[in-house]
């Protein structure tokens, strides 16, 4: 049966990197596994640059534009009543002008232009999670998510709909409730100073350095995740990353083993 690792933190905490770690040693272990990380487009759980529209809209769009049927319903993720349309693989768009200017109007979620209610917007992504989990099949062993329980939909939520945070626990425990009987592990890398590890994330990043608001909203969203995590009706583990990294993946890799 297919385990789902969550490997949560704040921005610069090294979410990815460990993701991509724990992904070859577990297919080095003879373990098959798939990890998405931030801006793949591909995750089937999580979400950058999509359009949303009801199915009425949807199907009006299509008709509107014949010649980019295919390709519009091939990008296309089933959200209940909602249908979702990536329009960007990272940096490259998948559609031209200007049905791409289209998409953009109509961002579900990462800085939208025009919000839709947080209502909608919750209900989507509950459904996408079941119908993930529908889909599951025996043929991988670990699927590990970067940020796609936490750290992207609390960044929505906070940013989007200025949510509370039992709004934000309301919306995290039914996409856990979603899961059904999957298994799954929450790890939660943790730094004693967020303003020392963004400073150093942004440095190896090769942008400007965090400004004074930049920190204060990754420690509100540290706040965020704590209320959140301690508040969920599941076990979670929490990893200081100044316990030298390496010792931490390693910890996490004899734990799924």
């Amino acid at each position: 049966m297919t385990k789902l690792i969550f490997l949560e933190g704040v921005s610069g905490v090294g979410k990815s990197t460990m993701a991509k770690k724990l992904f070859e040693d577990l297919r080095s272990a003879g373990k098959t596994a798939k990890t998405y990380v931030e801006f793949d487009y591909t995750n089937p759980i999580d979400f950058y640059c999509v359009a949303y529209y009801n199915a009425e809209e949807y199907e009006t769009l299509c008709a509107e534009y014949p010649q980019y049927e295919k390709t519009i319903r091939t990008n296309t993720v089933d959200a209940g009543d909602a249908r979702l349309i990536h329009y960007f693989d990272e940096d490259t768009p998948l559609f031209e002008e200007s049905l791409l200017s289209e998409f953009m109007e109509r961002e579900f979620c990462y800085n939208p232009r025009n919000s839709i209610s947080f209502e909608d917007y919750s209900e989507a992504y509950v459904a996408v999670w079941k119908n993930f989990v529908a889909s599951l099949s025996d043929d991988v062993d670990f699927i590990i998510f970067d940020g796609s329980l936490l750290h992207h939909p609390i960044n929505d939520m906070i940013r989007n709909y200025s949510a509370t945070k039992e709004q934000v626990l309301t919306h995290i425990q039914k996409l856990l409730d979603s899961l059904g009987k999957t298994e799954y592990k929450i790890y939660y890398l943790q730094t004693a100073d967020i303003a020392a590890q963004l400073q150093i994330a942004y440095h190896n990043r090769g942008q400007n350095q965090p400004d004074d608001s930049a920190i204060a909203f990754w420690e509100k969203r540290y706040d965020y995740d704590c209320f959140t995590l301690n508040s969920i009706s599941v076990k979670y583990q929490v990893f200081d990353i100044q316990y030298k990294w390496n010792n931490v993946e390693k910890e996490i890799l004899k734990e799924l083993l």
